[in-house]
């Protein structure tokens, strides 16, 4: 059985949120690349679970943004700008369950904080697609369910660095 949202809220936070390698798909990048990859998806989850997102432009290419959502792409500055406003996309959708539920007109909503809170450990699938582009796969073996919340994130990688490329 779940807690609901407000045992979430209430309940001790444990952070970092548990994280193990799941499996990878495909080939194309080295170790050393995929541990850069799994770097990078642990420090914002660690962001996450802390209640920001202090690391999140430093791994945002300047010229090539960050795509929010499956409709949105933002350029870093608009990124920038978000993160600083709290009423903000990230504040409503990542951390705020409050505002969310009055956005939404219901209450019980999930933030996607409060989904990886409820999941418990999460496993990383690696999908790669070429030597420079990963997809993530969040799976949540103990409440499967929870993975609907998420889209799976995306990195490229530009001049030997890896970028987050579609957030989560």
């Amino acid at each position: 059985m779940n807690p609901s949202a407000n045992e979430v809220q209430t309940r001790k936070i444990q952070c970092p949120f548990p994280v193990a390698m799941g499996a990878t798909y495909g080939k194309g990048i080295t170790n050393f690349d995929k541990t850069m990859v799994l770097f990078v998806t642990k420090q914002l989850l660690l962001d996450l679970c802390e209640g920001h997102f202090r690391h999140l432009l430093s791994y945002v290419e300047k010229e090539t943004g960050l795509f929010v959502d499956a409709k949105g792409y933002w350029t870093i500055q608009e990124v920038e700008e978000d993160l600083n406003d709290p009423d903000g996309y990230f504040a409503l959708y990542y951390f705020n369950q409050t505002k969310l539920n009055q956005t939404k007109g219901s209450s019980g909503n999930l933030t996607i904080r409060d989904v990886f809170l409820e999941a418990g450990p999460v496993v990383l699938d690696f999908y790669i697609g070429s030597s420079e582009e990963v997809e993530i796969k969040f799976r949540f073996p103990k409440d499967p369910k929870l993975e609907r919340y998420l889209i799976n994130p995306n990195f490229i990688k530009i001049k030997n660095t890896w970028y987050l490329h579609r957030m989560f």
